[in-house]
Order: structure tokens, then sequence, then C-alpha cells
């Protein structure tokens, strides 16, 4: 690791959170009060990355408000990186060079090593790990069983999160999509009592999207800024990712979008028929 880099300023770097309450932006005073919680401090958050850039680019503001407001950043990297690589030379080594990349971009926004935790599974190849099967030999596992709900749920009530953050379903890239979708029905396995070999139920946390590459399905409800010195940081974590060709000029295009990020919050509830049963009731 380069000693070089340090860590940016985070316990001096200004926030300001905007949120749409019933269609009206209105200023939060503080990150707590933007996500109704507080104190934050002991909070354990989960930023899941279908890939180690993923983070920085669609929260690395957001990251550093919850590391300075107390808040126990945990990242999960779901992918190993090795389709990135740019120079014929990198194609052996790229796995072990992106996860060296990844630990300093983290460290860049505050987040220790130990917070960081690499699932493994092959970059652009996760249509073979959807669900949960026995584990073949050489491949990622816990407990015997590969599959990302397996992973998954296992993340899920070892940190035990009370809020999660995920790349938005609506993202072209398929890696995203079939995080955020095994993910959303590991939380439903995480909540009751299957697998108890992965751990003890927890109950369902906070469940949040970040844009990386593609729009939201639907319009955000927060909206989080960051000063100059957190927006430096977040450009420099990204640009961390030395490996990858294109990074200066996703940095530039990031850096011309300016120090904005914004958070779609998910809403999800249990089929009942009560749910729908007004809709049908006669009418005078």
């Amino acid at each position: 690791m380069d000693s070089s880099i340090q860590r940016p300023p985070v316990s001096t770097s200004t926030f300001r959170f905007t949120r749409l309450i019933e269609g009206r932006p209105v200023v939060q005073g503080s990150l707590a009060e933007a996500v109704g919680e507080a104190p934050l401090t002991g909070h354990v958050w989960m930023f899941v990355a279908p890939h180690d850039d993923d983070l920085c680019i669609g929260a690395g503001l957001l990251i550093q408000a919850a590391v300075q407001a107390g808040v126990d950043v945990q990242c999960v990297v779901v992918t190993d990186g090795r389709l990135g690589y740019c120079q014929a030379e990198h194609h052996e080594g790229i796995v072990e060079l992106r996860r060296q990349e990844t630990i300093r971009s983290f460290e860049l926004l505050g987040v220790r090593n130990d917070q960081v935790t690499f699932l493994g599974f092959p970059d652009g190849g996760l249509t073979r790990f959807i669900g949960r099967r026995p584990a073949a030999e050489g491949e990622p596992s816990v407990a015997g069983y590969t599959g990302l709900q397996n992973a998954f749920t296992h993340s899920l009530r070892d940190l035990r999160p009370t809020r999660v953050f995920v790349a938005t379903q609506s993202d072209l890239h398929p890696d995203h999509k079939m995080t955020n979708s095994e993910l959303m029905i590991s939380l439903f396995h995480a909540s009751g009592k299957i697998w108890p070999e992965l751990g003890d139920p927890l109950a369902v946390p906070e469940v949040h999207e970040l844009a990386v590459y593609c729009d939201f399905p639907a319009d955000p409800q927060l909206e989080v800024y960051g000063d100059e010195s957190a927006f430096d940081a977040k450009l420099k974590s990204i640009a961390a990712y030395e490996s990858q060709l294109q990074i200066a000029e996703l940095v530039q295009k990031i850096r011309e979008d300016g120090p904005y990020e914004y958070i779609r919050d998910v809403e999800f509830n249990l089929y009942s028929p009560r749910r729908y049963r007004s809709l049908f009731a006669p009418r005078d």
C-alpha cells in the first residue's frame, strides 16, 4: 500500500442534506435529521458494491458524512474485478491489483481495511451464483454453500446493519441488477429462521438505492452536498483505480457534475389482502 496516501480530514468536512417532503425540498440540519435517526453513533450502515469502484462513484460523499457522524460504515464488495484489466500485462494479476486499489480508495473516504468485505464472486459471472447451492471446490462459500443469497444472508446477519445501500435495480449492468435483486430476497431470508448456520435473524433494515451509471426508476428523496474537501476526497478515491485507463475521464465528468449525490428510499411490503380490500368496498 502506498504510505503517501493519507486519509482525508473527514471530521472537518461540511455536508448539506436536503430531503423531499411532500414534493418540497426541505434542508435538514444533519445527516441524523435527514434519515430520521439520532444519534447515529454506533449504527451500522452496510454499503453493497456490485463492483469495487461503484461506491466511491455513487456514495463517496455519503460515506464520508456517515463516518463523520459516527456510523460504523461496512462496505461489501461482491465481485472480484477479474474482467477489469485494461492492459495485457495486468490480465493475470488484476484481481489483487484492484483489491489494493479498493483498499486505498476506501481509506480516502475514511473507511478502514477491516470495514471492507470482499465476497469474491466472479466479475461479470453472477448469473450462475443466483440463489444458494452447495459450493464446488474453489467457489466463494460460507458454511459449505455458495450463491449470492447465501453470502448476503450471512453478511446481513453478521454485520447487523440498520441501513443498507445498494446500486439501483434500473442500472443496465447485469451485475448491478442481480446484486440488487438477490440482496432484496436475502433481506427476507436474513430476517427469518432459515439457514441457522449463517447466523441469528435480524430486523429488516431500511434500504436505499444509489445511482452509479443509470438513472433511478423513480425520483430520489435525499440530496447530499459536500464541501470542497469532501468532494476532493471523493474524486481522489475514484482516481485510486489507476489500473482503469478510462478513470481520468470519469473523474473529470464527475467533477463537472459537482459535489452532489442522490439517494432513493426503497419501500416494499409483504402481500396482505387487507391492503386492497378498500378498493373493492361497496360505494353509495
